[in-house]
């Protein structure tokens, strides 16, 4: 934590700014919409849809990281915590539903997502029109909270999809679909990898990252029997669980919510309902969020780069590299993936340079070898650029990120069972022999200066199954999200004190004051994602102040 302090001497005056999501419209970047805009100052949200009418109790939900509540159609505001609560979000079944409600007014600050009807049939244009019509009346009551509809993933066509994106402009993109389920007869759990789920989220991202919006969905954490369709949704198991997560992060998505939290059909607790009696899963779920929180603090401010243009459109700014089930054949592509021409059963579309400058090569072992007869799982490998050129730092630019995600799963056992270890190869030149690495468990950036393995430096990820590693090649560029050392300029400006605050663009900063160094006694005068640098605070509330020491702390 680094921190500077500036003396004045003289009347100075307290810091005055609007700052935080309310000021999104104002900060210059002008290609970062107020959805990204909003999850860049609250952070990545992993919410869970909660009922009212179960227990509930907000301690073990905030010691499980979740960021936000999601409330199942009503809230009741007394299990938020005193006004303004603990952050929220709330589904609203019609136009008569939205809030404030009841005792929600004074909780109106906290509200961070509001969705919008839940899989209406946006294929119907009267339906449609209806959506459009009631996101255009509401939207300039909620400036602060991310407005959005939610479908399920084969719901909606891209056609009638794109339309509604165009008219209604929401805020945000969701979608609903549950990839972990049990054979109808035999009861018997369905493993293998997840395809028609990746389908789904490669169609949502184009359609997110084509509209400069973020992509949300919700993560399985329920069972249920389906008669009608002889559908069976299972619980899942750890890898599965943190693959639901890790692989959507991949696919650029950045508000996961699951479903259900605290009903009788949940995952996380027994019955009869309620969170008073936690299963396993739900110690696995606290470490997923931690992990998703950690990493969500540069995702937020990353969006995918551009794909080579082909005229099928296929994706390649993710490579699966494609594993196998227990008999040896690859997986299935996914819809909007293709073939590598050169290895077509090893990795989907993948030329050197194209992506990044470096990658030449890689290696994947199932390394536990007691899942999948021991066979390799999928890998996926996502290609990320910051969202604002500014966050790479006035002197570095094009710096590009790497997601890395085990994809191998299995129903049972721990998610160490289907532990990976991937190879990955680089071409760097002389200046760089490292990568930083966001450590997802500790949330610190770490700096790998890595071996040279016949010619190459070599990096080695162990992962758990369904984990992830977010790294960067160290270049000496700053990591987004995390604040550099930053330096505070005080000057005189009509009696007041006009402090000038140089630091990280796009990462968070504290400025505090106290009335002499050796204080323990800093006060707050603003916390802010620095949207320039330098940028000018005015402090104008303590003229009757001779002495006054600032100092700024970076936030990570």
């Amino acid at each position: 934590m680094e921190s500077l302090s500036a003396r004045k001497r003289g009347p100075v005056v307290a810091l005055a700014a609007a700052v935080l999501v309310s000021g999104y419209a104002q900060t210059g970047y002008a290609q970062i919409s107020k959805g990204n805009w909003i999850l860049i100052n609250r952070g990545l949200q992993v919410q869970a849809m909660v009922t009212r009418d179960d227990v509930f109790h907000l301690n073990t939900y905030s010691n499980a990281y979740y960021t936000s509540i999601h409330w199942l159609w009503d809230s009741n505001p007394s299990l938020m915590g005193t006004a303004p609560g603990f952050p929220w979000s709330r589904w609203t079944g019609d136009e008569t539903k939205v809030p404030p409600l009841g005792a929600e007014g004074t909780y109106l600050s906290q509200l961070v997502t509001l969705q919008l009807g839940d899989e209406w049939n946006l294929n119907d244009a009267a339906t449609r029109t209806r959506a459009v019509n009631w996101f255009n009346a509401i939207r300039n009551n909620f400036p602060n909270t991310i407005l959005y509809m939610n479908n399920y993933g084969g719901q909606v066509g891209d056609a009638q999809l794109g339309d509604f994106i165009t008219r209604a402009r929401p805020d945000m993109l969701s979608f609903d679909a549950y990839p972990w389920r049990s054979d109808y007869v035999s009861r018997n759990p369905i493993g293998g990898s997840p395809v028609s789920w990746y389908g789904d989220l490669r169609r949502y991202r184009e359609h997110a990252r084509a509209n400069n919006i973020p992509l949300a969905l919700y993560v399985q954490t329920f069972h249920a029997v389906q008669d009608y369709d002889q559908t069976v949704y299972r619980d899942p198991s750890a890898s599965e669980l943190r693959l639901n997560h890790f692989g959507a992060l991949a696919f650029n998505a950045k508000v996961l919510t699951d479903f259900t939290y605290n009903t009788g059909a949940s995952s996380l607790f027994t019955t009869p309902g309620g969170d008073s009696n936690p299963t396993a899963l739900l110690a696995e779920k606290t470490d997923v969020n931690r992990r998703a929180r950690n990493l969500g603090k540069a995702l937020v401010r990353l969006k995918p780069i551009a794909d080579a243009v082909f005229p099928d459109l296929h994706t390649t700014s993710i490579m699966f590299l494609r594993g196998k089930n227990s008999s040896g054949t690859p997986n299935p592509i996914p819809i909007g993936f293709v073939a590598d021409p050169d290895a077509p059963n090893s990795y989907t579309d993948w030329v050197a340079n194209r992506n990044d400058p470096y990658l030449r090569g890689w290696a994947v072992t199932n390394k536990a070898g007691v899942r999948n007869n021991g066979q390799p799982g999928d890998v996926i490998i996502s290609w990320f650029k910051p969202l604002d050129e500014s966050f790479d730092g006035p002197n570095y630019t094009n710096e590009i990120y790497l997601m890395v995600v085990n994809g191998l799963t299995d129903p049972a056992g721990t998610a160490a069972d289907c532990l990976q270890e991937i190879k990955l190869n680089f071409a760097f030149p002389s200046g760089i022999t490292g990568v930083d690495m966001l450590d997802p468990a500790s949330g610190q950036v770490q700096t790998q200066t890595l071996p040279i393995v016949n010619t190459r430096r070599q990096l080695v990820l162990d992962l758990n199954g369904g984990d992830a590693a977010l790294f960067k090649f160290s270049d000496g560029a700053p990591f987004v999200g995390w604040p550099a050392p930053a330096r505070l300029i005080l000057q005189k400006q009509s009696n007041t004190a006009a402090i000038s605050l140089q630091g990280a663009v796009g990462a968070r900063y504290q400025l505090e004051a106290a009335s002499s160094l050796a204080s323990t006694n800093w006060a707050m005068l603003t916390n802010l994602v620095l949207p320039s640098s330098p940028y000018m605070f005015t402090d104008t509330t303590s003229s009757n102040v001779s002495t006054r020491f600032y100092r700024v702390v970076g936030v990570p």
